[in-house]
């Protein structure tokens, strides 16, 4: 039995993605959005790096840092189609660039995750407790939430540890 469940990250999704949808004008459904969106996307980090092949041990040391599981997923690699009968493995760092889209201002999956880690509210226990998150809107951090979620869905079957993780290839020189 897996100790992360992908099937469970996407469900906290999906209900963000509701909370987020009755609307946000109370300061509680914004927190609400907020905290279980980055659980979403904590567990779909962690199991993504569980079905891979690291150790669990690996993965709990990183506690709740989404900036180092991203980076511990973007070591990773995944199966994509080339071609119509071609496939090969590539890095999933692609992963980073899932572009969000809220109001007129476009981001990716990377820069939400490593700039919040630096500059927004402390995530799990600022969001969860104290006044009112800084952080991304609640609406783009839920569509993250919700591409992690599908990259993970997507990839299930083919992510593997890159056999030469620090290289971009993740073949030999």
């Amino acid at each position: 039995m897996p100790e992360y469940s992908r099937s469970f990250a996407q469900k906290l999704a999906k209900t963000a993605k509701l909370v987020a949808a009755d609307g946000l004008m109370d300061p509680e459904a914004k927190r609400t959005v907020l905290y279980l969106s980055l659980l979403s996307t904590e567990i779909s980090l962690k199991a993504m790096l569980e079905k891979a092949g690291m150790p669990i041990s690996g993965i709990r040391q990183r506690s709740h840092d989404l900036a180092g599981l991203l980076c511990d997923v973007s070591r990773c690699e995944i199966e994509v189609q080339i071609t119509a009968d071609t496939k090969m493995y590539v890095a999933a760092s692609r992963l980073r660039a899932y572009t969000l889209t809220f109001a007129l201002s476009e981001s990716t999956v990377g820069e939400v995750i490593d700039i919040a880690s630096k500059q927004a509210s402390a995530y799990p226990s600022a969001i969860r407790y104290g006044e009112i998150p800084h952080h991304y809107p609640p609406e783009l951090v839920a569509q993250m939430a919700i591409e992690v979620a599908a990259f993970a869905k997507e990839h299930w079957q083919d992510i593997r540890i890159a056999p030469y993780p620090d290289l971009p290839s993740g073949k030999p020189p």
